[in-house]
């Protein structure tokens, strides 16, 4: 009896690890860029689970096929590591193209500011608002923008008529705050409150705010009620209304199914606690497609970060294997386009708003609007004290970066930060000789060929072109110089339009900025792929096809290496695998398969988009 005890034993022993080799999916007769130490090529690839199971020539790999593996044969087609956008903000994306689905649930009442000619247009639709829907006394309420533009009139009333005496004679009952921005997002960090909130803000955080700031005054000494971070900040994280999560969870799964069709199956982001709740619930559910590493936002503008930080102890990393807490961030170290800060001289205004941030939004410049202290370099110590790492932060201007740098100096002497991964993003603007000093603190940069197309020619305009050469977005300069550098789309965009941009640095107007900067594809591939995994902190378990590492993959209709650099954004996706599921086919694709996997989504990229 024993003995046959002992023999079954070791039959089922010897059939479970035969079966544990079997793969239950292998793409073959592909062109497979493994994005390796290497960057070798394979032909073949075997998924089992939500791990790879080998990569190799079609021989080796097919020997890896049991009775049930699902065998697709590529036909030379390429197939790539999904990709990974180091920083798109896809819940407030969702959030601006699903809102008629969400309508009051969002807790947002847009003010119209195509109807605003005079200060009065503005109130009379704020007391309109404020009498609809009836809210309760002492209810916030927030007013985003919709149809802003940065027109003169706009600016002019926003920034110097309209005042929180004017608010409160129209929100009598409500603290009340807006924006000249649309959504949660408050326009470059500047909000507008009324009296009410004021009190409840002077009450709670008065000495916080007489410290660090920042709010306008007017020629009195008297607050106007225009605020900037972390005054601001206050507002936004802690005492505006939030919508629910179970509200925004299926507009972000629609908003990951366009990510999953452009073959992206990692995006990281910043986000507050609504949106991180939302993708929870999803991940829960087994709804969440694409990864989600984040940089929390709710914690900036507390009154003790040590001590906050000290109590949560080092949570960078915790999570699943789709949603994780990759940094903590302030958000914003400055504002966007005329609102960047800058060391460089304007040779002409800068739009409409250039006469009210001469050098930008410089929030890192201490002793400003009502500030005697530097919130920022606080936050940053405290949050280096703790183990903690930044990233997800947007930097705009070389004001910031330098400014930035200057901090983190000082921070390294008492906390080293090499090997931390710290980041910034966007690199709209970078003195070249501020990289060096960037390179030795070992920082990131996560940076935007969007700026290439849509900023080059403006930044031309107002500093040179000098400056529109050598600050833009410099990638090959970086990475001459040993940077850590990966890509991110930080727009609504088709990414391998982004990647094109990246190769070919040509802009909306026809012109190619900065040629010198131009980068070749195997590094575009890498920073939105194995670099960007560095950054998401998961440079071990996801970004190039090898085995072990997660199943993320992306299969394309062209060599991404021997088209020509301008046909890269005619690339298309036919199919994307994450975690080991495939969660996208293209139609065309699907037919000649006869590929219709349970829950995948058959549609093109353009049949998404059109869904908004």
């Amino acid at each position: 009896m024993r003995t046959g005890v002992g023999l079954l034993s070791l039959l089922l022993l010897i059939s479970s690890s035969a079966w544990a080799s079997t793969a239950e999916l292998i793409l073959f007769n592909g062109n497979v860029l493994t994005v390796d130490a290497n960057f070798s090529k394979a032909e073949a690839i075997a998924v089992r689970g939500d791990k790879i199971l080998a990569v190799g020539k079609n021989d080796e790999v097919l020997k890896l096929a049991g009775p049930f593996t699902q065998k697709i044969d590529l036909q030379e087609k390429t197939v790539v590591p999904g990709l990974i956008d180091s920083h798109r903000h896809v819940h407030s994306e969702a959030r601006g193209h699903y809102a008629r689905e969400l309508k009051e649930k969002l807790r947002e009442y847009p003010i119209d500011w195509a109807a605003v000619r005079t200060k009065n247009d503005f109130l009379v639709q704020i007391e309109r608002m404020m009498q609809r829907y009836n809210f309760k006394p002492g209810e916030w309420v927030f007013f985003p923008a919709a149809n802003y533009s940065d027109s003169q009139t706009a600016i002019k009333i926003f920034y110097e008529e309209l005042t929180a005496a004017d608010l409160d004679k129209v929100t009598p009952n409500n603290p009340v705050a807006l924006s000249i921005g649309g959504g949660t997002i408050v326009f470059d960090g500047v909000a507008m409150v009324n009296g009410k909130a004021m009190e409840i803000l002077w009450d709670k955080y008065g000495d916080f705010i007489k410290r660090y700031g920042r709010y306008w005054k007017d020629s009195s000494g008297k607050p106007t009620g225009l605020l900037e971070p972390p005054a601001s900040k206050i507002v936004q994280h802690e005492l505006l209304p939030k919508p629910a999560a179970e509200f925004l969870a299926p507009i972000l799964r629609k908003e990951l199914e366009e990510q999953s069709s452009m073959g992206v199956t990692t995006v990281s982001t910043r986000m507050g606690h609504d949106a991180i709740e939302a993708y929870r619930l999803l991940d829960e559910a087994n709804q969440l497609k694409v990864r989600i590493p984040y940089g929390n936002e709710d914690f900036f503008a507390v009154k003790d970060p040590d001590a906050l930080f000290n109590r949560m102890g080092n949570l960078i990393g915790t999570g699943s294997s789709k949603l994780w807490l990759n940094s903590f961030t302030p958000t914003i170290v400055d504002g966007s386009g005329s609102r960047g800060a800058t060391d460089q001289k304007r040779l002409v205004d800068y739009g409409p708003d250039g006469k009210y941030f001469p050098i930008g939004v410089s929030l890192l410049d201490p002793e400003y609007r009502g500030a005697v202290g530097n919130y920022y370099k606080d936050w940053f110590l405290a949050l280096a004290r703790s183990g903690g790492r930044l990233a997800n932060m947007h930097a705009q201007g070389d004001r910031s970066v330098r400014r930035m740098l200057d901090i983190l100096e000082e921070i390294n002497q008492e906390v080293p930060l090499n090997g931390k991964r710290w980041a910034l993003d966007h690199c709209t603007l970078v003195n070249p000789q501020d990289i060096p000093r960037a390179v030795k603190l070992g920082i990131f940069w996560s940076c935007a060929p969007k700026y290439i197309e849509d900023s080059a020619p403006n930044i031309e305009r107002v500093y040179g072109e000098k400056v529109a050469n050598t600050f833009v977005v410099p990638l090959k300069t970086m990475l001459d110089q040993g940077a850590k550098v990966v890509l991110e789309t930080d727009r609504v965009v088709y990414i391998w339009k982004d990647i094109e941009l990246a190769l070919t640095r040509k802009s909306s107007n026809g012109k190619v900025y900065g040629p010198q900067e131009r980068i070749d594809k195997i590094s575009a591939l890498k920073m939105f792929t194995i670099w960007g995994a560095e950054y998401v902190l998961r440079d071990r378990e996801i970004g190039s096809l090898e085995p072990g590492k997660k199943a993320d993959i992306a299969i394309i209709d062209r060599d991404y290496l021997t088209i020509p650099d301008e046909e890269v954004s005619e690339i298309r996706v036919l199919m994307t695998v994450c975690d080991g599921e495939i969660v996208y086919v293209h139609p065309e694709f699907s037919a000649e398969q006869g590929l219709r996997p349970e829950g995948a989504v058959i549609a093109t990229y353009q049949e998404l988009f059109a869904r908004k």
